[in-house]
């Protein structure tokens, strides 16, 4: 039987790459664990980062409902935000990135054009930062139990490691 397990995280946020890069490394070794992903803005409107993510979280969930591979979507945005200064926040290079994927390039900058999955992201800000009072990201969550980042505070690979362990136990 699967376990869920919810990952938080932005897409502009170095914690978050290290963090999601150490989980899709050790994600093979869990098979029963079924990931959701709920990005969010570190930084969301009305501050001004270096760079909002709002475009890139859209763009993920545009791909997941196309059927894209979201492993490498992650891997590949995270790569051009943080390897190669690209603009995540560009809806070209986001499609590009997104049919790199396994998602129709055309039909993901028409739902970008539109702002299709606007709302969602500013929910899923609303719920990391509202609901849930998260300190800071990347958090995991499985059932009741919480593995939650704290500002400035990289949460180790031994602590992601001992976190799947248990949370593939149930």
């Amino acid at each position: 039987m699967k376990r869920s397990l919810t990952v938080y995280f932005d897409y502009t946020c170095p914690y978050c790459y290290r963090g999601i890069m150490n989980l899709i490394e050790m994600l093979p070794d869990f098979p029963e664990l079924s990931v959701s992903w709920i990005s969010c803005e570190a930084h969301p409107y009305p501050e001004t980062p270096f760079m909002h993510s709002d475009l890139a979280s859209q763009a993920m969930l545009i791909t997941a409902e196309l059927g894209g591979d979201l492993i490498a979507f992650h891997q590949k945005i995270f790569h051009a935000h943080f390897i190669e200064h690209q603009r995540i926040d560009a809806p070209s290079i986001l499609a590009d990135i997104a049919a790199g994927c396994g998602a129709d390039r055309d039909k993901v900058m028409a739902a970008l054009e539109k702002g299709q999955y606007r709302q969602a992201v500013l929910d899923n800000n609303t719920l990391v930062w509202g609901t849930l009072k998260f300190e800071a990201v990347p958090c995991y969550q499985s059932k009741s139990r919480l593995l939650a980042s704290r500002e400035d505070v990289m949460i180790s690979r031994n602590q992601l490691k001992d976190f799947l362990d248990q949370a593939a136990k149930g």
